[in-house]
C-alpha cells in the first residue's frame, strides 16, 4: 500500500514538472506572438518594412563587421574567465559554443537559455561542474553590468546638456539598475548573506540547493585572487558592448536616422536589461517594444514627426535584432565545419 502510494505520488510530481515544463514555454511563446502582433497593429508596419527595404548595405555590412568582432572578443572574454578556473577548451569549439549561445538566446524561451547550453559544452569538455557554471554566469554578469555601466554614463551626459524632467528620471533609473548590479554581485561574494540564508534553506529542505549554491559561490571566489585576469576581462568587456552598441547607430545610419551615439548609449542597456525577463522568447517583442518607445520619444530624432520616428526606432530594433541572431548563427556554422582541433583538454576532477 505504502509503495502504491509513493509510486503515484511520483507519478503526480513528474505530471506536475511536465505541464510546468510544456505550459511555461507555451504562455512565453504566446505573449511573443502577442507582443509582436500588437506591436505591428499599433504602428505603420508597411513604414517599417519600406526602412528595411532601403537601408544602405555598406552601412549594415559595417553593422556586421562590428558585431562579428565583437563575437571574437566576447568568447575571449569567456576564455579568461574559464582559465581562472583552471579550464582549457579549444579555440574553435569554444568560438562556437559561444557565438551558438547568443543565437539561441534569441530563439529559446528563456532568455538565458544560450547562456545553459554554454556551461553545458563546457563541462562536456572538461567534467568541470560549478567552476564551468561560475564562468558562464559571471561572463553575462559582465556584460550585463558593463551595459549598465554604459546608461549611467550616458544619462549623465544627457541629464548635463539637457535638462529636462523626463532625462533626470531616466538617470534615477539607471543608477537604480547600476546599485542593484552592485549588491547582486555584494550577494555573490558575501559569506555572511550565505549565513543568513542557510537556516532559512534548510528548514524548508533545500538543503542540497544551498550546498550547490556554497559550491558556485566558491568558484566565484577564485577570482579574488587573480586581479590582473579581472582587470582584462573588464577592458574586453567593455570593449564587446561598445561594439554592439556601435551596431545599432550602424543600422540608425543605414536608415538614414537622426540619431546620437549618446542617446544609443544610454537607450541600448536599458533596452537590453528589460529584454532578460523571462516574459517574451528570446526577449522578442518586449525588446522591440520597448526600444521603439524609447527611441521614438520627442526630441531624440530631432526633424523627424513622430509617425516617422515611430517607424523608425521599430525598424532600428528589428534590423539589430536579427542581425543580432543571424550573424551569431553563421559564426557557429562557419566553425562547426571547420576541421576539428586535437587537443588536450584539461579537466579538473571536480563532478557536476
Amino acid at each position: 500500500m505504502i509503495k502504491s502510494r509513493n509510486t503515484l505520488g511520483k507519478a503526480k510530481d513528474q505530471g506536475a514538472t511536465a505541464f510546468k515544463k510544456i505550459f511555461g514555454p507555451l504562455l512565453q511563446t504566446l505573449a511573443t506572438l502577442g507582443l509582436i502582433a500588437w506591436i505591428l497593429w499599433r504602428n505603420d508596419a508597411t513604414a517599417v518594412f519600406s526602412k528595411l527595404r532601403d537601408a544602405d548595405p555598406s552601412w549594415l555590412f559595417a553593422g556586421i563587421t562590428l558585431l562579428v568582432v565583437s563575437v571574437g572578443l566576447g568568447a575571449i572574454q569567456w576564455e579568461r574567465l574559464l582559465e581562472v578556473q583552471g579550464l582549457r577548451i579549444p579555440g574553435r569549439r569554444l568560438l562556437r559554443a559561444y557565438s551558438l549561445g547568443m543565437f539561441l538566446n534569441f530563439v529559446l524561451p528563456s532568455g538565458v537559455g544560450g547562456d545553459v547550453v554554454r556551461a553545458v559544452q563546457v563541462h562536456r569538455d572538461t567534467k568541470s561542474g560549478t567552476k564551468g557554471v561560475a564562468a558562464t554566469l559571471l561572463d553575462r554578469f559582465a556584460g550585463l553590468f558593463t551595459l549598465a555601466l554604459f546608461a549611467a554614463v550616458a544619462s549623465a551626459l544627457l541629464v548635463w546638456h539637457h535638462p529636462d524632467p523626463l532625462f533626470r528620471k531616466l538617470a534615477v533609473a539607471t543608477g537604480i539598475v547600476a546599485i542593484s548590479f552592485c549588491l547582486t554581485s555584494a550577494i555573490l561574494f558575501s559569506r555572511r548573506v550565505v549565513g543568513w540564508v542557510a537556516p532559512v534553506a534548510r528548514a524548508f529542505g533545500e538543503g542540497p540547493l544551498l550546498d550547490k549554491a556554497r559550491n558556485l559561490r566558491a568558484a566565484f571566489l577564485e577570482y579574488r585572487a587573480h586581479p590582473v585576469l579581472v582587470g582584462q576581462v573588464v577592458v574586453v568587456s567593455v570593449a564587446t558592448q561598445f561594439l554592439r552598441i556601435l551596431v545599432h547607430w550602424c543600422c540608425a545610419k543605414a536608415m538614414g536616422l537622426p540619431l546620437d551615439l549618446a542617446w544609443i548609449l544610454l537607450f541600448v542597456p536599458i533596452v537590453a536589461l528589460i529584454s532578460v525577463l523571462p516574459i517574451s522568447v528570446g526577449g522578442w517583442g518586449l525588446r522591440e517594444g520597448t526600444q521603439k518607445t524609447f527611441f521614438s520619444l520627442p526630441g531624440v530624432m530631432p526633424g523627424l514627426s513622430s509617425h516617422d520616428a515611430a517607424s523608425g526606432a521599430l525598424a532600428l530594433a528589428v534590423s539589430t535584432s536579427l542581425l543580432g541572431m543571424l550573424v551569431p548563427a553563421v559564426v557557429s556554422l562557419l566553425t562547426g565545419l571547420l576541421p576539428a582541433q586535437k587537443t588536450e583538454h584539461h579537466r579538473t576532477k571536480e563532478g557536476i
